[in-house]
């Protein structure tokens, strides 16, 4: 058989490969990553003609079975045995051709050509040709294949190629288009992308809490003791005002004496509460007499009259005795004329001048 009878074979096989890949016999979108797999395979196999090796043996058809496995998305390997019977072109005597091949093969994960994917393939054949007039001739041959695969349905998958074997020891060429059909077992598919976390619930809003009735959250309530009815600004703490009070309290003490009269304690208490109501306050104390006597008698008399007043604060009501300051005037401030008694007596008296702020909480 010529060369170019050969190749009009080969041209056949390879047509009839893409129109077989057209048939879609089930959704095969989604590829298994691993599998076993059993199946046929029909190739068209052209041996290099040598008479000392087989005499002239014409190409022939050969059908062979196989197994193998796909391990991972790059790499798979396979086993075949194969075996016809054909004539030598010279006589009728028959020629059994058989041949076991152990391939490995590198898929191209991810290269799509019309829907099949590529692989190329390199292995080992043991090659033997037996005659009823010859010892058998047996060779060991180094193939590469390349291929592209299409998977058919849940299990079904075509397998399309050319092989080309190499005696490793005369260095004879053989030549092999084929077409399989194999059957997927055992098939495991990428895991499925875990779901997205759901997104958690937003937080159920707390509730509103105003203990102490100022208008203000307790969670943003920098003050939260507030008395009920005061105003308060956004932290929630009460707008303080500025209060002054000036009180000014007069003692008539009787002549010559420094004796506080009985009759001005409730008075002087009124005095003391101001300054309990008021701790920051001071109080000053001025003692004055009438024009009788020496003016430095009068001095000394009118500084001990503030000083019993101041007494009187300490031990009755309690008033811190640094808080009260006191200060003699003599005769020098009268408020009335020394001519008479009445104007002498207005004229001997202590006089409690207070002066006080603090502040206080403005009400709503």
């Amino acid at each position: 058989m010529n060369t170019h009878f050969r190749f009009q074979h080969l041209f056949l096989v390879v047509l009839l490969a893409p129109a077989t890949l057209l048939a879609d016999m089930g959704n095969h979108e989604q590829k298994p990553v691993s599998y076993w797999y059993v199946g046929g395979e029909v190739g068209y196999y052209m041996i290099e003609q040598d008479d000392d090796r087989t005499g002239p043996l014409p190409d022939f058809w050969r059908p062979a079975f196989q197994v193998g496995r796909r391990f991972n998305r790059y790499l798979s390997t396979q086993f075949q045995y194969g075996k016809a019977d054909r004539a030598l072109r010279d006589d009728e005597q028959e020629v059994e051709h058989s041949q076991a091949s152990l391939q490995a093969r590198l898929h191209g994960d991810g290269i799509n050509l019309f829907t099949t994917h590529p692989y190329l393939g390199l292995g080992y054949a043991r090659h033997e040709l037996t005659t009823e007039s010859q010892d058998p001739v047996k060779e060991n041959m180094v193939l590469l294949e390349l291929g592209v695969q299409r998977l058919l349905g849940q299990h079904l998958m075509l397998d399309v190629g050319y092989r080309h074997l190499v005696d490793t020891g005369d260095n004879f060429t053989d030549q092999h288009p084929f077409i399989a059909l194999n059957y997927r077992l055992g098939q495991q598919y990428p895991l499925a992308p875990a779901p997205a976390p759901r997104p958690a619930p937003p937080p159920e809003p707390e509730p509103w809490i105003d203990s102490d009735g100022d208008g203000v959250e307790d969670k943003k309530d920098k003050c939260p003791d507030t008395p009920r009815g005061a105003k308060v600004d956004a932290d929630g703490c009460p707008i303080m005002l500025t209060e002054s009070v000036n009180i000014t309290l007069d003692i008539e003490f009787a002549f010559n004496s420094t004796e506080v009269p009985e009759r001005y304690l409730d008075d002087i208490g009124k005095i003391a509460t101001v300054m309990v109501e008021y701790p920051d306050s001071q109080l000053m104390l001025e003692g004055h007499t009438d024009s009788v006597g020496s003016t430095a008698y009068n001095q000394t008399l009118s500084q001990d009259r503030a000083d019993a007043v101041k007494r009187v604060l300490i031990r009755h009501f309690q008033i811190d005795p640094t808080r009260i300051g006191t200060i003699g005037m003599g005769e020098s401030q009268p408020v009335a004329d020394n001519d008479s008694e009445d104007g002498r007596a207005r004229n001997r008296r202590v006089e409690a001048i207070i002066e006080a702020s603090r502040e206080i909480m403005e009400q709503r």
